[in-house]
């Protein structure tokens, strides 16, 4: 009995959350009305209360779900290319890309940005799911590529992370493309050492370009 009841109470949460992400994309988090929640799920306001008890509970239980969900998203994009560190890099910033693009919480969770104040009030902690995510790359990436240099992992994982939420405010090209544009530039940070010089070349030559393709495809 007690694990029916545990799996009851798991159903009616994840019900009462997808409702209130409804509601909330559909109409902004201060339009969001306990009331309401409880009637389009068909429960008691004393049951809806007795799972969250304040509109502010609802908003932090829909964060928490929704930055597990583009975590999760995120590793399996890293976790199909285990080889190629600019296929594994290109398919987790696609993914959130796409993510953000048709799911306007995961836009708030990593930008601080909504329209009509949507989750106004979780904009600091925002902050911590920009820190989580840059933290989990940068353990993959440790785990993964243990021959990048150190210094050049953490720059690379930061561009990743920041060029991504960049990616996610201002429109711009397709998905498709940012991905593409972000793993180049992640790639070629990864590869550097930080002791790169600018060789000397005549006046009115062409300057030289440090990094190639031909490294990069040397990860694979």
């Amino acid at each position: 009995m007690p694990r029916f009841r545990e799996t009851v109470r798991t159903l009616l949460r994840e019900r009462l959350l997808d409702a209130a992400y409804e509601a909330v994309a559909d109409r902004g988090f201060g339009k969001l009305r306990m009331a309401h929640l409880a009637g389009a799920v068909g429960v008691s306001r004393q049951t809806l209360y007795s799972e969250f008890p304040s509109k502010e509970a609802v908003g932090e239980a829909l964060f928490q779900r929704e930055l597990e969900r583009c975590l999760v998203g995120i590793q399996q994009g890293l976790d199909a290319h285990p080889d190629d560190l600019r296929a594994a890099v290109e398919a987790a910033v696609g993914f959130t890309l796409t993510l953000a693009g048709r799911n306007p919480l995961i836009k708030a969770v990593l930008t601080s940005t909504g329209e009509d104040g949507l989750l106004s009030y979780l904009t600091t902690r925002s902050a911590a799911a920009f820190d989580t995510a840059t933290e989990m790359c940068d353990a993959y990436v440790t785990d993964a590529w243990p021959a990048i240099d150190p210094v050049a992992r953490e720059l690379a994982v930061d561009a990743a992370v920041r060029l991504t939420a960049s990616h996610i405010v201002q429109a711009g090209p397709s998905p498709e493309e940012s991905a593409r544009r972000i793993a180049d530039t992640v790639v070629r940070v990864a590869l550097s050492t930080g002791r790169e010089r600018i060789p000397e070349q005549a006046s009115g030559a062409r300057p030289p370009v440090l990094l190639q393709d031909g490294p990069v495809a040397d990860l694979r």
